[in-house]
């Protein structure tokens, strides 16, 4: 997958902004048009990625010193593992999940106009059915819906599948010492899978700031069935609750916790009932933007968070 990388670069820098056109019968061209120099690729999360495994540890966590460049070349790294590794809150307990391939258009009707298909993702978590004590001769309780909470996302609504993008510039001189050492594409790689894990922190830490969450307390962790060790916190960049323990450990409101910076707020929760679909495409744009040859890259991706009950979660003051 690296090499689609590599040649992504090479195409960008190769790239012209003009196109000719030479009409029959005549020896030069007679009209010149502009095009985009801008080239393109994809990075697809559900397929393992060859000749970047040295850049990462048996945990799939970023070594931050690569000893030497990769020798092995049939060394594979699963991207979503990759991801996971580098999701704070997914180390938490959420689940991380892929959206499925989209479905081609297809024909309805008796004139056969061409429909796309909605994309609606979900999760749904099953909940402890409630039974409680009856009196001979009394009723029993009604429940009236199914005991089960869920949420769901239509890929078709920017709000809940927002898009998140950064544009690298690379100067010719790192662009040649990189090409020339083997690593250019590779450091890129590996730099975009691990970021698909904070890109999922930040969309469920987004969703979770925008819902109205009761604030922490010992009582409403009961009320919400919840037992005290599926408790874990996040720290946003705020600080709110944070406290470090003399054993060392760090603690929201006395609850495990660990730091983000994907968000202000400090969220105490189960997070196994949470849930981020990432997109499975990355999209990657290259462009050259100076006559020596330095390139501009732009990495496109997509993030919808899930979750069915809001009730599991809760504000931490500061």
């Amino acid at each position: 997958m690296s090499t689609l990388i590599e040649s992504l670069f090479a195409n960008a820098r190769a790239a012209q902004g003009v196109r000719t056109h030479t009409p029959v019968g005549y020896d030069e061209p007679t009209h010149v048009m502009r095009v985009s120099k801008v080239e393109g690729t994809i990075l697809d999360l559900s397929e393992p990625v060859a000749n970047i495994a040295a850049y990462f540890d048996d945990q799939g966590k970023l070594r931050r010193n690569p000893a030497v460049r990769p020798g092995v070349t049939d060394a594979t790294v699963d991207p979503l593992a990759v991801a996971r590794a580098h999701s704070r809150l997914a180390a938490a307990g959420a689940h991380l999940i892929l959206r499925s391939p989209a479905l081609p258009p297809r024909p309805v009707g008796p004139k056969g106009i061409v429909v796309m298909h909605r994309e609606v993702f979900g999760m749904s978590v099953i909940q402890p059915l409630p039974m409680s004590v009856v009196p001979d001769g009394a009723n029993a309780p009604i429940l009236a819906t199914l005991p089960v909470t869920s949420a769901s996302v239509d890929w078709s609504d920017e709000d809940s599948t927002p898009a998140y993008a950064v544009r690298l510039e690379i100067p010719r001189g790192e662009y040649r010492d990189r090409l020339h050492n083997g690593t250019l594409d590779q450091v890129l790689t590996a730099a975009i899978l691990a970021g698909a894990g904070r890109i999922a922190d930040h969309a469920l830490m987004t969703a979770l700031s925008a819902a109205a969450l009761s604030e922490f307390s010992l009582a409403g962790v009961a009320a919400a069935g919840l037992a005290f060790g599926e408790l874990r916190g996040v720290i946003g960049t705020a600080g709110n609750g944070a406290a470090v323990g003399q054993d060392g450990a760090l603690r929201a409101s006395g609850i495990t916790a660990e730091l983000t910076d994907t968000g202000e707020h400090t969220f105490v929760g189960a997070f196994d009932h949470a849930a981020v679909i990432l997109d499975r495409e990355i999209r990657i744009t290259a462009e050259r933007t100076s006559l020596d040859g330095a390139l501009a890259v732009t990495v496109f991706a997509s993030a919808a968070a899930l979750v069915p009950d809001p009730a599991k979660f809760f504000k931490v003051a500061a």
